[in-house]
């Protein structure tokens, strides 16, 4: 039979009690210990008082003075006189017991425990009576005629101890109703403070058996840990969610790109193959074939490129780049296209540098530039500038095309967007709407930013800015 495991709120209530019973129980060992080296303290203090005290209240006196003594005093006959024991003497008093010896050992006065010493010390002495711990205290008289005389106090150890009993058996009948105290306030206090986990536990339940990740996790105002963890959950589901819909968008997208070639390609090949066409046609499809296979390949390839620069979270390799010099030759290269009969304009700074990625930074530059030239006008320009500040270097890719709409501006950097079919040309319609956003990424790799300023009057700037870099480095 299978345990069921338990719950939070009982492994908290149980730890929480086992913690209060514990720090009862230490509570009342500390104090118990502390209790009874203060209640031993005590019995010493009250036997050298009680002794002190005695000793006070013993004198000697004649014959001829015995006459004149007050009545209620005890008198004992010593050597030649007596020996006045003022009625305030205290043979016993709180478990203390005082006796009166001569220099022989002799009992005068008071009650004696049994095995008490008589010590000519003033320390105080342990010793076993019954089986019990005493202490003893001696005092030696001084004065007129009580030369010999000692005056010895003993009590037990534990003379006092008749509170701390009480307190003790006190303190054990009302130790199951503070564990019960603390059971009950434990598992309340356990199911109050877990209430949100409750909450995010439903919330999350319900995201999951509904598959419905626009659901949040709804917690009332507040700013502990619990508030921050369905805070974090929130944004987990809300990261999932876009997960989901740039997964859902990316196959519909690459269903649409690839479905085209596909069919044309197999619109070919069921052709040759039904018709037995002349040489002649059966060349021509197998070009039409080749051609939709190499762009089905395109496609692939620059799919299976963004997706590395996506998991990318920091370049592994980098070197020191002379930038002015790439984006000159980039430049160049690009000046024998014949698109549209389109021309480059490129002013460039020298000597400036930047750390990164060489190949990852000529895919960032004829990106922005193969994107003028798919949208920009017949017989028109692409601008391209580089320049420097103190900490960073900004690169501008200009075109004089039919620029891009404002609602549609923060949209472009999205993967498979291409845009309205006002900027989509017989070239432009075979993009996958990935340069951009391959572009952007590349930048935010290297530290930088990748901005759009467009217009329709004015066409469309990119414009990046990337920290610049020492040639020492």
């Amino acid at each position: 039979m299978k345990i069921k495991p338990l719950s939070i709120k009982v492994k908290i209530t149980l730890w929480f009690t086992a913690l209060i019973i514990f720090m009862c129980a230490a509570m009342f060992v500390l104090l118990f210990v502390i209790s009874t080296s203060v209640l031993h303290r005590d019995v010493k203090e009250d036997l050298v008082n009680l002794v002190t005290a005695n000793a006070q209240e013993i004198e000697y006196c004649t014959y001829d003075e015995y006459s004149e003594r007050e009545y209620g005093d005890q008198f004992v006959i010593y050597n030649d006189g007596y020996l006045e024991i003022d009625d305030d003497f205290l043979d016993s008093y709180d478990g203390v017991f005082t006796a009166l010896y001569d220099s022989q050992g002799e009992l005068l006065y008071g009650q004696v425990v049994k095995g008490a010493p008589i010590i000519y010390t003033s320390d105080i002495k342990s010793f076993k009576s019954n089986s019990e711990k005493y202490y003893v205290y001696c005092v030696a008289l001084e004065g007129d005629g009580l030369d010999g005389l000692i005056l010895q106090g003993a009590v037990n150890e534990n003379a006092n101890k008749t509170v701390l009993t009480r307190v003790s058996n006190m303190y054990l009948v009302v130790l199951p109703f503070l564990a019960l105290f603390a059971i009950v306030g434990g598992y309340l206090l356990a199911k109050r403070f877990l209430k949100p986990i409750d909450e995010i536990s439903a919330s999350a339940e319900k995201i999951s058996n509904g598959e419905d990740l626009s659901q949040r996790i709804q917690l009332k105002e507040g700013g502990d840990e619990l508030h921050r963890l369905a805070d974090t959950f929130n944004g987990m589901f809300e990261r999932l969610e876009k997960s989901f819909e740039d997964e859902k968008q990316f196959t519909s997208d690459i269903s649409h790109e690839l479905r085209t070639p596909v069919t044309t390609a197999l619109a070919q090949s069921e052709l040759v193959l039904e018709d037995n066409p002349a040489p002649e046609e059966y060349r021509q499809a197998l070009q039409v074939i080749k051609k939709q296979c190499l762009r089905m390949k395109s496609i692939l390839d620059d799919m299976m490129s963004f997706s590395r620069l996506e998991k990318t979270e920091k370049l592994s390799q980098t070197e020191i780049i002379d930038f002015s010099e790439l984006v000159g030759c980039i430049c160049e290269e690009q000046s024998m296209r014949k698109d549209k009969n389109i021309s480059i304009e490129s002013k460039a700074e020298k000597g400036i540098f930047v750390s990164g990625s060489y190949n990852l930074l000529i895919s960032l530059v004829e990106n922005l530039i193969s994107n003028a030239f798919r949208y920009g006008r017949e017989n028109g320009y692409i601008k391209v500038s580089l320049e420097k500040n103190e900490f960073e270097l900004i690169l501008r890719v200009a075109d004089n095309g039919t620029g891009v709409a404002p609602e549609i501006q923060d949209k472009i950097f999205n993967r498979f967007f291409r845009g309205d079919s006002s900027r989509n040309s017989d070239e432009s319609r075979y993009g996958l709407g990935l340069g951009l956003p391959m572009a952007r990424r590349i930048a935010v790799l290297h530290g930088g930013t990748l901005e759009l300023e467009s217009s329709s009057e004015n066409g469309s700037t990119f414009c990046v800015k990337l920290p610049i870099a020492n040639k020492q480095q």
